[in-house]
């Protein structure tokens, strides 16, 4: 089996997702991966994606007209596979580009920002027969991977999950060099959430979400003493709308009778998922949470970052997936995980190709997306009203609280920062 790969974006992540392609072309043996061309709209990123290729003895071609690679790509034969690490506002154009072609299209998150665009997406599938996937990449985390093997048939009554991070202080200090993160916490952060349905399905239920109740607790100011707020494609917002930011929320839902909360933020981490840390550490003795500090132009500010699941039920167990930590808080104990030889990126990108190759492929929108993104939009949806200087003032006393000009005024504060 040949399959041709054409590749969307080179940026932090698109660029670590090439070399995934590159070891796919060079030593993969179930397809022949062959990576033909790479698109980017930034020339330097081109050429040096093109001279890193030709050191490992593939010829590519570059392009930074999207159109004019999808018109080469569409001259082949073999089957083609296009994987798009393009800017999240991008993604739902591109797989419509692919539908057109009939190309097999994997995204490296969730595709649609917009639930109109989810419905488009899925009408073509159906219509079309069109070939399109999404890369949930947590589902090949292997604290994900294990917990959903040692809760098979167990009870589950509980499912809280924190994901959050200072990628909206970032993003408020470096517009340019954070121009592909978008979106605000819930459509970059939340949308990551779906290994949830296979924990759940392990257990044992059919996933059935249904949103009780959400709460947007900050907003992303556009830049530093603005009087705007930014919106989800990277522009600003002076309305507080479906479009504006979220930089703090907390989300509760319901599949049956397991209760979920998701926690998600831009903002720094939340208050709430501060005081989990200190009770997770307290039995494990494991800090599930990052914390530094960095600087951006000058102006110095704490980066942290938690991604952590609790799972309450006949099994206490607490997923520290950014550390790949596993414990039994019943015990206090870590569980082993499974070693795997390839890291995630490279085992959803060999499922990719593999899945791409094959003739007789499922080819429409699979359910996991259609519930889980639905309930995203739901929550996105439920946030997007408010007034609007009392949250700008909100959003713009976090940054202030988070940032410095001066390194060492954060560095005398970091007993405040770092509780015991």
């Amino acid at each position: 089996m040949k399959l041709e790969v054409y590749h969307i974006g080179l940026g932090s992540f698109g660029r670590y997702g090439f070399e995934r392609l590159i070891e796919l072309h060079k030593h993969f043996g179930d397809v022949d991966v062959r990576l033909k061309a790479v698109c980017d709209t930034d020339p330097k990123r081109l050429e040096r994606a093109e001279k890193f290729a030709e050191s490992q003895d593939i010829s590519i071609e570059t392009f930074e007209n999207i159109d004019l690679m999808y018109q080469r790509a569409g001259d082949t034969e073999n089957p083609v596979m296009v994987y798009d690490t393009g800017p999240s506002d991008e993604h739902a154009e591109n797989i419509y580009r692919s539908m057109r072609y009939g190309f097999f299209h994997t995204a490296e998150k969730p595709p649609s920002m917009k639930r109109e665009q989810h419905l488009k997406e899925k009408r073509l599938a159906e219509r079309n027969n069109a070939m399109w996937k999404t890369d949930f990449i947590e589902r090949e985390n292997p604290v994900v991977k294990k917990t959903i093997e040692i809760i098979e048939n167990q009870t589950i009554e509980r499912i809280e999950v924190f994901r959050e991070s200072s990628v909206g202080i970032e993003k408020m200090l470096d517009p340019v060099g954070r121009h592909g993160v978008k979106g605000g916490d819930i459509l970059d952060k939340m949308t990551n959430e779906v290994y949830i349905l296979d924990i759940l399905k392990s257990a044992g239920q059919e996933p059935d979400l249904e949103l009780e109740e959400a709460e947007t607790k900050y907003f992303v100011p556009w830049r530093p003493n603005s009087e705007k707020l930014l919106s989800i494609d990277g522009g600003y917002e002076q309305d507080i709308n479906y479009e504006t930011a979220t930089g703090q929320t907390s989300a509760h839902l319901k599949s049956r009778d397991v209760e979920i909360e998701l926690n998600t933020g831009w903002m720094g981490l939340s208050n709430n998922c501060l005081q989990k840390a200190k009770e997770i550490r307290e039995i494990t003795g494991h800090r599930p949470f990052s914390r530094k500090y960095s600087e951006i132009d000058e102006t110095a500010y704490v980066k942290e970052e938690a991604r952590f699941f609790i799972l309450e039920g006949s099994r206490r167990v607490l997923g520290d997936m950014l550390n790949k930590k596993l414990y039994d808080l019943e015990t206090g104990e870590e569980i082993e995980t499974d070693y795997y030889l390839h890291d995630q990126l490279y085992r959803v990108l060999r499922k990719a190709v593999v899945t791409a190759a094959e003739e007789n492929v499922d080819q429409n929108i699979s359910e996991d997306i259609d519930v889980f993104m639905n309930s995203i939009f739901d929550v996105k949806e439920s946030v997007s009203g408010g007034e609007f200087l009392e949250e700008l003032d909100k959003g713009l006393e976090v940054f202030d609280s988070l940032t410095v000009e001066d390194r060492k005024v954060l560095e005398t504060k970091e007993t405040e920062f770092i509780p015991s």
